[in-house]
């Protein structure tokens, strides 16, 4: 075995936090007045964030700031991590060791370690949250953490989605683009297998729950006539099997209200799904955008009745009696969807070049 010191240290860090990681979860620091305490579950499922008092819809949970920022993705490599955490102070060294690995008890690198422990900070590098990485991951989340950046010194805050209760546990979405994907998908873009109550369906519903999930991209599909990368599908299985709509919404000649239909559709299946809080921070703009849009009298006043209505399933219900309805604003707003278009284009192409 190497006597190099920094090579036992390193082999001490990924040794003994490993098996210490659950019993250091009650030693963690929570912010004052925090409505939450970190606990074991009764089922199995491994420790977690659970209320502690009623959270409302919109609250702030949490506010924390990173124990360490890697300011540029490509310095992730492991000898640079090494190098990062073997300058950290005792208390720094002590509190990264609390980390824990989603896959195992054990991990196997610096680089595993982060990945799994932090978040993103303004799409240039990634900063090191030990109390936001204890919250477990959800297919049906009832809080979320937006990106934050360095220029306010990357706070990272957690508000709920929902009304959370009592004893309850709060979990997130690691991955937001996921809501749109069935199970095995998801799986496939985890680091671990998860076990949220949607992916531990039977297998009768988990199949009505991946259609409902296809469903969903498909709309998204028709409303914008690209990927999420901006690109036409040419796949041989495409999301939208009619060849005549695909076209459509691809030539961006769909009427006004029919992508205001798709959108309130796509927001009911979320609804149904148990994600309309995450998706509706996406479409709720898009669907006022398009009500707004509306010119003809009948569409306008329909549209503007069918958003008073308190579900999405009621809003879908009189939203249907304009469906495919020519307006005078269809040209316009076909055109703005083409910037659209090409803006995904764009931010596709940002992210897998960076």
């Amino acid at each position: 075995m190497s006597t190099d010191p920094d090579h036992r240290e390193y082999l001490f860090f990924f040794a003994v936090f490993d098996s210490n990681t659950f019993l250091a979860y009650p030693l963690i620091p929570l912010p004052p007045g925090a409505p939450f305490v970190l606990k074991e579950a009764t089922d199995g499922k491994g420790w977690g964030a659970y209320a502690t008092r009623p959270i409302k819809k919109g609250e702030v949970i949490m506010v924390e700031l990173p124990l360490l920022v890697i300011n540029k993705f490509e310095d992730l490599n492991e000898d640079a991590l090494r190098e990062i955490f073997f300058h950290l102070t005792p208390l720094q060294k002590e509190m990264a060791g609390m980390a824990r690995d989603n896959g195992g008890r054990f991990f196997t690198s610096f680089t595993a370690w982060l990945i799994q422990n932090s978040f993103n900070v303004d799409n240039k590098g990634l900063g090191f949250y030990l109390v936001q990485s204890r919250f477990n991951h959800s297919c049906q989340p009832n809080s979320a953490v937006p990106h934050t950046d360095l220029e306010n010194d990357a706070f990272l805050k957690r508000t709920a989605l929902m009304d959370i209760e009592v004893g309850e546990e709060i979990t997130f979405c690691y991955q937001p683009g996921l809501v749109s994907k069935t199970r095995l998908e998801r799986h496939d873009q985890l680091w671990f297998e998860c076990r949220c109550e949607c992916c531990m369906l039977d297998p009768a519903a988990s199949q009505l729950s991946d259609m409902r999930r296809t469903f969903m991209k498909a709309l998204d599909y028709l409303a914008f006539g690209a990927l999420h990368n901006g690109k036409i599908d040419t796949s041989e299985r495409p999301l939208i099997c009619d060849p005549v709509l695909k076209k459509t919404a691809e030539n961006k000649t769909l009427p006004i209200t029919s992508q205001f239909v798709y959108n309130i559709l796509h927001m009911a299946i979320a609804e149904h799904e148990k994600v309309a809080a995450v998706v509706v921070r996406n479409l709720s703009p898009n669907i006022h955008g398009l009500a707004n849009c509306l010119k003809s009298e009948r569409n306008v006043r329909i549209a503007n009745h069918a958003l008073k209505q308190d579900t999405w399933l009621k809003k879908l219900d009189v939203a249907l009696l304009i469906f495919g309805e020519p307006d005078e604003s269809d040209n316009m707003v076909n055109e703005e969807i083409c910037n659209i278009r090409v803006a995904r284009m764009a931010e596709y192409l940002k992210n897998a070049t960076s």
